[in-house]
Parts: structure tokens; sequence; C-alpha cells
């Protein structure tokens, strides 16, 4: 398996190195699938943010796949690698890392389903998403026994005293998403705040563009979603 990090930069404005395109309009019509949901559900997170997607049904015809965590659905992992491969973007999380495993052998750094039901303190390693988050967060596991990560071949968005919680790798001419704790539509409007902007991260990757353009081409303003 070919799997080739490329770190984005960017430039002093905050612009992506990639030109913008002629058709921003269009960027909201990326076809999204989702997975069946069981222990977690980032469809609700998809509806809050007025994001269409379809049901996965065993194919990759799509440009974003959401893979929940416990789902009953099949996801063939040679299928996924051919998918990302080819420019495809997946976002999986929790249990889900099974198959990101099987399909991107040692992308991630998968260190078994250790984690405790609690708050946990993380810090906010991304700079897109600490600019609005700002430097630290807490964010709520709401089950025990999440797959912990040790580490990654590519950036860490998110992470607890050093250890990754959420992170990002590329592979081919797509990328892979992963993060430890759930996709919901939790009680707390901070976490509320961070799955749309995590949702918002799979849309601006996609698209080769920063955070604050792919949100305006979603009529989602990211001043809405700063603060405490």
């Amino acid at each position: 398996m070919n799997s080739k990090w490329r770190k984005r930069k960017f430039d002093g404005s905050g612009l992506t190195q990639y030109p913008p395109g002629p058709h921003l309009e269009k960027w909201n019509r990326q076809r999204v699938l989702v997975t069946t949901p069981h222990f977690d559900d980032i469809g609700q997170i998809l509806k809050l943010m007025n994001v269409e997607y379809e049901p996965f049904r065993g194919t990759f015809d799509c440009e974003i796949l959401f893979i929940n965590c416990g789902t009953s659905d099949r996801v063939d992992p040679a299928a996924l690698a051919d998918f990302v491969g080819a420019g495809g973007c997946v976002y999986a999380s929790d249990h889900a890392g099974r198959v990101i495993d099987a399909a991107f052998p040692g992308a991630f750094r998968f260190a078994g389903r250790g984690g405790s039901v609690g708050h946990l303190p993380v810090d906010v390693v991304d700079p897109e998403l600490r600019d609005i988050l700002g430097a630290r967060m807490t964010i709520e596991f709401d089950m025990g026994a999440w797959t912990q990560l040790g580490g990654c071949r590519g950036e860490v968005l998110l992470a607890h005293r050093k250890q990754p919680i959420m992170a990002y790798v590329e592979h081919g001419r797509g990328s892979v998403f992963y993060t430890s704790f759930h996709n919901k539509a939790q009680t707390s409007e901070h976490e509320k705040r961070l799955l749309q902007l995590l949702v918002l991260k799979q849309f601006s990757t996609k698209t080769h563009r920063t955070m604050a353009q792919a949100g305006h081409a979603l009529g989602l303003r990211l001043d809405a979603l700063r603060g405490g």
C-alpha cells in the first residue's frame, strides 16, 4: 500500500496553496454517504448543518463517506482503500478503527480499547480549529472501551496529553479522518460546535480550501461557531 502524507500549506492570508476554483457554489453538491448508525450517528450533525446525505449501500459512489461507530454495514477494506486512493474522503469514529486499520495498515497506530467514560481535556492542535475553538476544550466520552490512538503517519488534530484523539492521514489522492470520540448531537454546545467544524474540515480538505471558504460555500458562518 502506498500512503503518502502531504501536509497542506497556508500563506499569510490563510488561503491554501491551491487557487480558488470557478464553481464555489457547487461545493455543497458533494455527494455524502453515511453508514447505519449504532453507537453514534453523524447524520444528526449533518442535518444540523443542512448537509444532504444518503445511506451507505455498500458502494462508494460519493465524495465523502462517514462511518459510524459500531455500524452494522459491511465496509469492504479493499474497496475503501481504492475509494480514498482515487480521491475520496472518509471519516470514521471509535470502533470503526478496525476497518480503517484493515484498509490502511500502518497509517494509524491503534492502541486497543482502553478508554474510560468521563470528561477529557484536549488540546486543539489543528490551527484552523484552534482559531475558532481556542487552544483547549473538554470532550465527553459517553461510553467506555473506546479505541485509543498511539500515533499516526499524518497530522494530529486533537490530543490529550500528546495522545491523539483525532487524526488525519492522506492516502493516494484522498484523505482519512479518524476520531476516538463519538459523532452525535451532544448536550454540550461546545461539542456540537466541534462536531460541526470536524464535518466542515472534511469538505475543506476534499475541495482543497480553507474552512472559512468551505463554510461560506455551505452557508455556514464560522463566527457563529466561535466562543466558549
